[in-house]
């Protein structure tokens, strides 16, 4: 987790492309190659690691993504940038539900209640990592360039996929299920598998709240590089911002299994995915004014939609592996991301359209409202099912 969070390059990246010439529109664009192509995998290998081992998929997983950064800091126009996005996708999707599902089903049976609490201490590692990558992405980018974060970014990756392959990891029972029926028919009862598992309505309201809520969340935390930077905060500033949200989160998000032991898993499920627009519609209001008091306020907005998205997350996360099977745990947890996506290629374009024509705060106050809009019936269907559910286990 210490490799994956080394992201040297996703603090600038907006700011990179909008350096290569490219308009919001069309950076917009590339975050739909970015979540089509998340969105046509994401099933596929989250099947591959539920039968063919985990670890292959995350190993796999930052080999692409080397790959794709390779690619995307040598592309000379914009065809070539979007196969970097197709392939950084894949290798999102090859992470995606694989890595939590390890955790999960390497713990005994007997621990896995502690699952939000251990897994808030592996979330707390990864902002650190953030933390850590983005100071360092902000001075290379302040006193080098831009394309070196893309290099250091290609070194970390090659590191985490040799790591991946030494993870310890039980493949036995997998092995038993590839040697009881053919491949094709094998994939094919996966897919009813999850199908049916799906149809859980609490399982399946969280995985719809929180793939809207976080799609919302992911494109603000893009496109706020450049609202940053517009509102003329220094570029080394930009990335501490980030790094700093990443940093307050790290408490939070350990100790979220204190609000999870209080209130139970779906309440604080909710609250965080109604929180996000809130702030994001905040975020949209503070004025442009160019006086420090104005972006103080800007930047501490900001801070707080990562605190917020990260304190939820252990405890949605936990909500999710506790309904699922171990059989088919990463294709479940991918199957979020694929929610994610489809949310992603609706808001991500908007903002990006909108922040071309009226500015990026009326595009980032669009999204909110819309997104708060599909959020509400979620919520309430979502508390009812958990009701019920809560009735039946009674």
């Amino acid at each position: 987790m210490a490799l994956f969070s080394l992201r040297f390059t996703e603090v600038f990246w907006v700011v990179f492309l909008r350096s290569r010439g490219l308009s919001y529109a069309a950076i917009g664009l590339m975050e739909t190659v970015f979540h089509v192509s998340s969105l046509l995998c994401e099933m596929p290998t989250g099947l591959i690691a539920d039968r063919w081992g985990r670890k292959v998929s995350l190993a796999v997983g930052r080999a692409l993504c080397a790959l794709s950064a390779l690619i995307n800091v040598s592309a000379r126009n914009p065809a070539w940038i979007a196969v970097a996005f197709a392939l950084n996708a894949i290798s999102y999707t090859c992470h995606s539900g694989a890595f939590e599902a390890l955790v999960y089903d390497s713990l005994p049976e007997e621990r896995r209640g502690d699952f939000g609490k251990i897994f808030g201490d592996v979330n707390s590692v990864y902002l650190i990592g953030t933390a850590a990558s983005g100071i360092g992405a902000s001075i290379l980018a302040s006193r080098y360039s831009l394309a070196l974060c893309y290099a250091v970014s290609i070194c970390v990756d090659i590191c985490a996929a040799i790591v991946s392959l030494f993870l310890p990891e039980d493949l036995s029972a997998r092995r038993a299920m590839k040697r009881s029926s053919g491949v094709l028919s094998a994939l094919g009862n996966d897919v009813k598998d999850l199908l049916t598992t799906l149809r859980a309505p609490v399982l399946r309201g969280i995985l719809m709240l929180w793939g809207v809520a976080s799609a919302l969340s992911a494109s603000v935390h893009m496109y706020g590089q450049s609202l940053l930077e517009e509102s003329l905060v220094p570029i080394g500033l930009v990335g501490i911002a980030g790094t700093l949200g990443n940093l307050l989160a790290v408490v939070p998000t350990r100790y979220a299994y204190k609000i999870e032991n209080r209130f139970g898993q779906i309440p604080p499920v909710i609250m965080g995915g109604m929180t996000v627009p809130f702030v994001v519609g905040i975020l949209a209001m503070v004025p442009a004014h160019l006086n420090w008091g104005w972006r103080a306020l800007l930047i501490a907005v900001y801070l707080g939609l990562t605190v917020v998205v990260e304190t939820a997350y252990p405890i949605m996360s936990h909500a999710v592996n506790a309904r699922t099977g171990s059989h088919n745990r990463a294709t479940v947890l991918s199957s979020s991301g694929m929610l994610f996506s489809v949310w992603m290629m609706v808001v991500f374009p908007l903002i990006g359209m909108a922040g071309d024509r009226f500015g990026l705060r009326w595009g980032m106050g669009l999204a909110a409202l819309i997104s708060l809009i599909a959020l509400l019936p979620l919520s309430t269907s979502l508390k009812r099912a958990a009701g019920d559910e809560t009735q039946a286990q009674g």
